[in-house]
């Protein structure tokens, strides 16, 4: 019994420590910023040796893969509860759900955001287990399940037009991201002369107009 006690109270205190780390990483990471963060500085915040943090994260870019998990499993809470909100709407009015949703994740979790931005480039695949990359794109695959079960509801109705769901999934994806992306950079939102929520909601217009059925 008392064995297993002390098993259980260092597994704690792993857990505990683990969970200390990513706390100040999140600090850190959100504070400066992805590319000047160390983990020299993810040390300090946490008021452990550097040494330690490397026994529970080999890496930065395993640090920030974490962080980056938590965000994601933020992004499916809004994505799920848009489709579930909108359970008695059509296909596309669910799309505008789910689209509005991601838009409240952005506005209200950027710096997460920015960590899935940072997460697409770069050499993170090669940084981090393969373990771990699989999980992320686990994780990603599961938020954009959302949209393709609406599109498929929407191409079912006949008010799509018929296609693979997850080409379209992936096409309104694309296209909502990159509005996000290039309104997010003071001199790229100057270029579209446009302000983010203008230019999301033109964007998600336009790409449901032309993924309507033609009506001949």
């Amino acid at each position: 019994m008392a064995r297993s006690a002390t098993s259980s109270r260092r597994l704690k205190e792993k857990e505990d420590r683990k969970e200390r780390i990513l706390a100040a990483a999140r600090d850190v990471f959100f504070d400066v910023g992805i590319r000047r963060a160390t983990v020299d500085m993810i040390a300090a915040r946490a008021e452990i040796a550097k040494g330690t943090v490397y026994l529970y994260f080999p890496t930065k870019e395993t640090i920030l893969a974490h962080l980056l998990l938590e965000g994601l499993d933020t992004l499916n809470d809004h994505l799920s509860s848009a489709f579930y909100s909108s359970a008695q709407l059509d296909g596309e009015a669910r799309l505008r759900w789910l689209a509005r949703a991601y838009y409240g994740y952005y506005v209200q979790e950027p710096d997460y955001f920015r960590l899935m931005m940072a997460f697409d480039r770069g050499q993170f695949q090669e940084s981090v287990s393969a373990e771990l990359y699989e999980l992320i794109l686990l994780r990603s695959l599961r938020g954009l399940r959302w949209v393709v079960e609406a599109a498929q509801q929407g191409i079912r109705e006949g008010k799509l037009a018929p296609g693979d769901p997850r080409q379209l999934a992936g096409m309104l994806w694309a296209a909502l991201n990159g509005a996000l992306v290039v309104t997010s950079h003071p001199l790229r939102r100057e270029l579209v002369e446009q302000e983010v929520e203008t230019l999301y909601a033109g964007v998600l217009d336009t790409m449901l107009r032309g993924l309507r059925a033609r009506r001949d």
